[in-house]
């Protein structure tokens, strides 16, 4: 396994106002990184959704703190991690989408990233930081970049 080479450290507070910054960061970052416009799109979704369910379930309406974004690449792969400091743990199996034929607003951002994603996993943190989610995406370069 080679070298990971970190491209971003972001961090901010976490409320909803702030996930366009997010998106727009993001953008900027794997845009080099990127193969193709549709790829972007889909990470942008993915790590969008993935700060949305912290915001929602891991702060919910009565804590306030901060989520950090470390991107790194790693050979084929972008590694996306999405830090929080909230009271709340969060247990894997809370990540679960509802069955897609339960038609309703709202509840598909788990479905939506695991579908995007080739690996999604909880990571365990030290006592200074609440959750840790870990999502990788293998990047392949035999996609052409559209212009």
């Amino acid at each position: 396994m080679g070298t990971a080479e970190k491209l971003l450290e972001f961090q901010f507070p976490a409320k909803s106002e702030n996930l366009s910054t997010l998106r727009k960061k993001l953008r900027e970052v794997l845009e080099d990184c990127s193969p193709s416009e549709d790829l972007l799109n889909c990470v942008v979704l993915a790590v969008g959704e993935a700060a949305m369910n912290i915001i929602e379930h891991a702060y919910s309406d009565v804590e306030s703190g901060d989520i950090i974004l470390e991107i790194e690449k790693q050979d084929d792969s972008m590694v996306f991690r999405l830090t929080d400091f909230a009271h709340r743990k969060t247990r894997e199996d809370e990540m679960n989408s509802r069955p897609l034929e339960e038609i309703r607003p709202g509840g598909l951002g788990c479905h939506i990233i695991n579908e995007i994603m080739d690996e999604v996993q909880l990571i365990d943190c030290d006592s200074g930081c609440g959750n840790v989610l870990q999502m990788k995406k293998i990047i392949t370069k035999t996609e052409a970049k559209k212009d």
